[in-house]
């Protein structure tokens, strides 16, 4: 079960210069399926994880980008702005579910979050008047940003799921 740091690095190497039939062997066009028929300890098995980080800062900055963009888009309706942006959030993540090829959740949920979280404490400094936003925020900052980074997190994770759900669908084959 455990291998030593060489073969992990012969493997890497390997799959640098790779020969691209791990790939081929799935039925899934992203590679995020388990092979079928192999065991959890082949070389195949080993080298589909190398590599694979669960975050990426280029990803992440494209991320915070979109959902920014998401959330100014949805605000800028007029009267109801407050609320049609988390549809603008929600919007933005699943365009991003529809247009990357790899899982991005930790990226989403961790963008969404500041992005929502930021928009929330703005938001709530200015609606209204000036004293009223601040002394809120004084008192209760930390839950009134909470229900920000909360509705973040859960609105961009939700709209990438159902885009990337979306995405598969489209492009798999009916059997």
């Amino acid at each position: 079960m455990s291998k030593s740091v060489e073969e992990l690095q012969e493997l890497a190497d390997r799959d640098v210069a790779g020969d691209g039939d791990d790939a081929s062997a799935t039925d899934d066009p992203e590679g995020d399926a388990p092979a079928v028929g192999g065991d959890a300890d082949s070389d195949s098995g080993s080298r589909s994880l190398l590599g694979r980080t669960p975050f990426s800062a280029k990803g992440f900055l494209l991320t915070m980008v979109v959902l920014i963009g998401g959330l100014v888009a949805g605000s800028a309706v007029p009267l109801v702005g407050g609320i049609t942006r988390y549809l603008g959030l929600f919007l933005a993540a699943f365009a991003l579910g529809l247009g990357r090829s790899r899982r991005a959740y930790l990226e989403t949920a961790i963008g969404g979050a500041l992005a929502a979280g930021g928009a929330f404490v703005l938001g709530t400094l200015t609606t209204g008047s000036l004293l009223i936003g601040t002394s809120l925020l004084s008192d209760y900052g930390l839950p009134v940003a909470g229900v920000g980074v909360t509705v973040g997190v859960l609105l961009s994770v939700a709209g990438l799921y159902f885009g990337r759900d979306l995405r598969i669908g489209l492009t798999r084959d009916v059997e």
